[in-house]
């Protein structure tokens, strides 16, 4: 793995740590984190009281390539809605659950709840 990649896995699990810190903070009870499933991985699984939540975690140290929250396109929107039905539908199927993003734009965290 070169440096360069070895730095942005690091600083991805640093964001991810962090995300989870901030969403237990705001009651949040953190379930799994890097849940993967056949065609992908979800960051954070959590619940929010009886609402399961699939959490996306978007970290951008800088805005070069635009914000955290607007790097949550439509493709991936499109494979988190389908691991979370596979998700649900093994762990507990007919339970509710919605999708957040946490996107940490430099140092500053914000959660945007039923992001999509």
């Amino acid at each position: 793995m070169t440096q360069v990649r070895a730095n942005t896995s690091l600083r991805g699990r640093q964001g991810e740590d962090a995300a989870a810190a901030f969403l237990a903070a705001r009651g949040y009870r953190v379930l799994a984190r890097n849940v993967r499933l056949p065609g992908g991985e979800v960051d954070i699984v959590c619940l929010d009281g009886a609402v399961l939540v699939f959490v996306e975690v978007k970290l951008r140290t800088g805005s070069r390539f635009g914000s955290a929250l607007a790097a949550v396109g439509a493709r991936k929107r499109a494979t988190l809605r389908a691991l979370a039905a596979d998700y649900a539908q093994i762990v507990a199927p007919g339970v509710h659950f919605r999708f957040d993003v946490v996107a940490i734009d430099g140092n500053r965290l914000a959660l945007h709840r039923n992001a999509f």
